[in-house]
């Protein structure tokens, strides 16, 4: 293109003739993109002499632009759309691309761009006056409360490619982005009745909810900086602060869109959820936030969540966003689980101000996530106690007890009924956190209410007699129920009894199978006996008549006949490949602690210790702190007391495990966790119950459904031992009833079918050992 061709077009569009202008557009647009490519394909070999060329002819070309929006700005003070429909679509795709090929300017001219940066410092200038000046123009625009279908087109156009250039310009220049996103949310709300319908609500809110997040996250970054290099003034404060305003800009127009946009957000709600979670998550007390002072903590809080919290407001009464905060399925990973904690208790200090009908709505959520590592440091949020002090940092598990027990104050009576149904239900459930919570809830619950209220509670808590009597524990066929019915939530008087009834019916059911042939396949029943006569015994403990604690002693006695040491070792062991969940590794502990005072013969130790020294070495290194402590307790009951001085060493099969049961018996003292490291650790542990109660979760849905094939493994050497170890105690197992009396008619014809079958077994070896199959 020559020199002359864009002077001779730039001074027609320069003659102040709006009619000119509008016939000259197409061949600006075409001038531009001309250049763009020029200075694009050219950049990685650009001279100082042509990329003034180019790049002084776009600037000249964005000069005149601009001077052509200023002069329809002059023309009338309202200037109708449809009027210079032509004019508003071409200037916003010059803006667009001019922004980003300044952004893109690294990557585009490489290591040319020393020799162009003034002359892009030039453009994105001139670029940035003609957008001031479009937006000015677009405050004195005219669309009509009827205008026709082209206006309302052209119109959501503009708003939605101006919402392109926000994506653009987010991280150029703070000014600029402010006044986009302005210029977006002022011509939706002035324009509200004609574009509601036609807007990209799900576009708008994604952006807003983004670049708050990434405002926000600067804040963060700029106040960790400043508190690693304990700079508290300067350029960097003062970028701060900016930052900080940006970050309430952003709050305050998602509170003016939603305001007037809210029923379209039915399907946006999940949105709004995650950027509440996503900033508390990242704020303090979280422990995934970064360390700042607090002097920051208490400007973030004050500029910019303030004034975010009246969001919150205007979606209590909407039902989308209530369904979506209280939704039993929204699988929150580790880091969330406390901010959603801090959202539900920012929603519950609010209710009591809202109408019924909404109070209506969120009492039908239930409960609190379990924020276990919160809780263990604790963490600590600060509070006002008392009238006239100053807030006071407490723990967590006592902020939400305080704002608990002020929401139930307020609550209205026609919700008392859903109140106690919840802590009831909360008090009875399996989280111990969440049962403390309810109970203290409730004590204050009983302190504040009426005669009338407590004595409705006590008819609650009598419902709980009336179980007694309606699955009465004498009869052996209830077993199953009160197996899972914790006696303390009983009166003691009425505890006492139940406990005693229990016992006698768990004897009964022993008896029973005790009296008949004992087959293993109905040991299920004697099982729920047996659980349930330790559930009873340890409820009543020395209080238990002692006729009936011997009777117990009595008949668990006749059990371990049929049990010989070497068959427990081996049962224990073929258990533990089965890898078990870890209260059955509890038990193990709790029986292995009282070995010690247990003589193993001489004929059994050879296939006892083994087992004995596998299962302790084992649970000693397992890698949850739980079982590892037990372990550890366990052990140094049994090397205190063992006889078998011999086995102690076998059982300590790594230096690491010998070096820590030795401090551990030493009651040498570990070093002092730092709070770095128990966070850590804390998150660690987090995730670990987070993925399991997820893969819970997997296997209760996965019930019914066909089963996976496992992978077949061969088998180890550990089982093979104690398969055979089994074997061993049955021979012996039998030996000993010969001794006690005549064997049955049927026993020669079976233990000759068993000596067939160990031949086979026999042979099997030999055949796999010299490689025929």
């Amino acid at each position: 293109m020559s020199r002359t061709d864009p002077e001779l077009l730039l001074q027609e569009l320069g003659g102040w003739d709006w009619e000119l202008c509008r016939r000259e557009l197409p061949a600006t647009l075409q001038l531009y993109d001309n250049l763009m490519y020029e200075l694009s394909i050219e950049a990685k070999g650009l001279t100082s002499q042509n990329t003034e060329l180019c790049s002084t002819t776009v600037v000249q070309l964005l000069e005149t632009l601009t001077s052509c929006v200023r002069y329809v700005c002059t023309l009338q003070e309202c200037v109708p759309l449809e009027s210079i429909r032509t004019l508003p679509s071409s200037v916003l795709y010059v803006i667009k691309n001019t922004f980003t090929h300044c952004k893109d300017s690294e990557s585009v001219y490489c290591g040319h761009l020393h020799l162009i940066a003034d002359l892009l410092q030039a453009m994105f200038k001139e670029t940035y006056s003609l957008q001031k000046q479009l937006m000015e123009l677009f405050d004195q625009i005219s669309v009509g409360s009827a205008s026709a279908e082209d206006n309302i087109t052209d119109m959501v156009s503009v708003i939605h490619t101006v919402l392109e250039i926000c994506s653009v310009i987010s991280n150029m220049d703070h000014a600029l982005h402010a006044n986009t996103w302005k210029f977006i949310i002022k011509q939706s709300l002035k324009h509200h009745s004609l574009l509601e319908c036609h807007l990209k609500h799900s576009d708008i809110l994604s952006g807003l909810c983004k670049d708050t997040l990434l405002s926000f996250q600067s804040c963060l970054q700029l106040a960790e900086e400043m508190k690693m290099s304990d700079i508290q003034e300067g350029t960097d404060l003062r970028l701060f602060q900016k930052t900080v305003k940006l970050c309430r800009f952003f709050a305050n127009s998602l509170v003016h869109y939603t305001k007037e946009f809210l029923s379209f957000f039915s399907d946006l709600c999940s949105q709004l959820h995650q950027l509440f979670l996503q900033i508390y998550s990242k704020f303090p007390p979280s422990l995934y936030a970064p360390v700042i002072s607090e002097v920051h903590r208490d400007e973030i809080s004050r500029v910019f969540l303030v004034a975010l919290d009246p969001l919150i407001n205007q979606l209590l009464p909407f039902s989308p966003f209530v369904e979506q905060v209280l939704s039993d399925n929204l699988g929150l990973p580790p880091e969330q689980q406390l901010p959603q904690c801090l959202l539900l208790i920012t929603i519950m200090d609010k209710l009591s101000s809202q109408p019924e009908e909404v109070q209506t709505l969120w009492n039908t959520g239930k409960r609190f996530q379990q924020c276990s590592a919160e809780l263990s440091l604790p963490v600590c949020l600060p509070e006002v106690i008392g009238t006239g002090q100053p807030a006071a940092p407490i723990t967590l598990y006592h902020y939400v007890c305080i704002h608990l027990c002020s929401y139930i104050a307020s609550t209205l009576p026609s919700h008392f009924p859903q109140l106690e149904y919840a802590l009831l239900d909360a008090v009875l459930g399996s989280s111990m956190i969440t049962s403390l919570l309810a109970i203290d809830s409730w004590c204050f619950l009983a302190r504040y209410g009426t005669a009338e209220l407590c004595t409705h509670h006590c008819v609650v808590i009598a419902q709980l007699v009336e179980f007694a009597h309606k699955f009465l524990p004498d009869e052996v066929e209830n077993l199953a129920v009160w197996q899972h019915v914790s006696l303390k939530a009983l009166n003691p008087d009425l505890g006492k009894r139940v406990a005693h009834q229990l016992c006698v019916a768990g004897l009964a059911q022993c008896r029973q199978w005790l009296n008949s042939r004992r087959a293993v396949g109905e040991l299920q029943p004697v099982n729920i006996a047996i659980s349930v006569l330790l559930a009873a015994c340890s409820f009543a403990g020395d209080t238990l008549e002692a006729e009936l604690q011997a009777s117990i002693l009595g008949v668990l006695g006749q059990f371990w006949t049929f049990l010989q040491a070497k068959q427990v070792f081996a049962l224990q062991s073929s258990l533990f490949q089965l890898d078990p969940p870890d209260h059955v590794r509890l038990a193990m502990l709790d029986f292995l602690s009282s070995v010690g005072k247990v003589f193993i013969p001489q004929e059994a130790q050879r296939q006892v210790i083994p087992q004995l020294s596998f299962l302790f070495g084992s649970l000693l290194a397992d890698q949850t702190w739980l079982i590892h402590q037990h372990a550890l307790e366990a052990f140094r009951h049994f090397a205190e007391e063992t006889i078998h001085e011999d086995v102690v060493p076998q059982c300590l099969n790594s230096e690491e495990i010998k070096n820590k049961v030795v401090n551990f018996m030493a009651k040498v003292r570990q070093a002092e966790e730092t709070t770095e490291a128990r966070i850590e650790r804390l998150k660690q542990e987090r995730s670990t119950c987070s993925a399991h109660f997820t893969k819970m979760a997997r296997e209760l849905e996965s019930m019914g459904e066909p089963l996976a094939k496992r992978a077949c493994h061969p088998p180890s050497e550990e089982q093979y031992k104690s398969a055979v170890g089994t074997i061993e105690g049955a021979v012996e197992a039998v030996k000993l009833l010969l001794q006690k009396g005549s064997p049955p008619a049927w026993l020669a014809v079976k233990l000759e079918a068993l000596h067939t079958a160990m031949a086979g077994l026999r042979d099997s070896i030999r055949f796999s050992s010299t490689g025929i199959t």
